[in-house]
């Protein structure tokens, strides 16, 4: 039986399989319900068998103008039974009735049999997307950033100054799809949000942003936003200044797991990623298909 999820019971059913199937990108219910607040029209499904929930499906909201993130899944042992089948037509048809052009979901690189799946349903390979966590040790400092830049939190005064970093960043995202950083008040509610925002400067200048977002609460898991330089100050060490700051406070504040993810044509941000000390997972691939 498919249901929509709609009690707090049902929330906690839905996140338990899928950190069961997806243990890398672990989300809490906590954090379904807060995107489900500020997002009415996302969409949580549940497939029940027996008591439990085998299955679940997903549609959310995306930066890309049109397109309708979609996710599927399936408890291994009961793969193979249409189940996967029937949730997806679901998500598509809630993604449609909302507005949708385009269907957007991920799979696991080598997950052969789900890649052939969404083949076979239609989609194609729009971007490969590299995934990578690292392990937070306590007492972890930042070291000094490069000679002449600080680094410190964003307050309300530098949002606009923030704002116009974050979009010339979102512009430079390799992607075959373009994403739009879309408009302020929205940028504005989202940082608000964030555990926390970090803004480089150049004397009094906003030269980098980056932000951290919590993932799962009860594991201890936050995810690194979007971490950007201006193009003026790229290549000297100031993304890697950025980042060093935010896994000091993540260390500090008792988290044990920071998540990221980059597209794979974004060798700049991979390189500052590996000297960090961050490792790689299943990397994923976006995919795509017209509602």
């Amino acid at each position: 039986m498919i249901r929509q999820a709609e009690t707090r019971a049902d929330f906690e059913a839905h996140s338990a399989c899928w950190c069961a199937v997806w243990p890398e990108d672990a989300v809490s219910v906590d954090f379904i319900l807060e995107r489900k607040a500020r997002e009415p029209e996302r969409l949580y499904l549940n497939a029940w068998d027996d008591g439990r929930v085998v299955g679940t499906g997903f549609v959310g909201r995306s930066s890309r103008p049109g397109f309708r993130p979609i996710a599927v899944t399936v408890r291994p042992e009961h793969r193979k039974r249409g189940l996967g089948g029937d949730l997806l037509g679901r998500c598509l048809d809630h993604a449609q009735s909302v507005g949708g052009t385009t269907a957007l979901g991920s799979v696991r690189e080598d997950e052969i049999d789900a890649v052939e799946f969404l083949h076979r349903r239609g989609f194609s390979v729009l971007d490969r997307v590299v995934s990578l966590v690292l392990d937070l040790e306590p007492g972890t400092t930042a070291p000094p950033p490069p000679d002449g830049i600080r680094i410190v939190e964003l307050d309300k005064s530098r949002y606009q100054d923030a704002y116009a970093v974050f979009h010339e960043g979102v512009a430079d995202i390799p992607t075959d799809a373009p994403l739009v950083a879309g408009a302020f008040r929205d940028w504005v509610a989202e940082v608000e949000r964030n555990l926390l925002n970090v803004i480089a400067l150049d004397g009094d200048r906003v030269v980098g942003f980056a932000n951290l977002e919590i993932r799962n609460t009860p594991l201890g898991v936050i995810g690194n936003g979007l971490t950007t330089v201006v193009r003026s100050h790229r290549c000297r060490g100031i993304a890697v200044a950025l980042k060093q700051a935010e896994i000091a406070w993540g260390a500090a504040h008792g988290y044990r797991q920071l998540t990221t993810s980059t597209h794979a044509a974004n060798g700049a941000m991979q390189a500052v990623n590996a000297k960090l000390g961050y490792r790689g997972l299943p990397a994923l691939l976006d995919v795509t298909r017209p509602l």
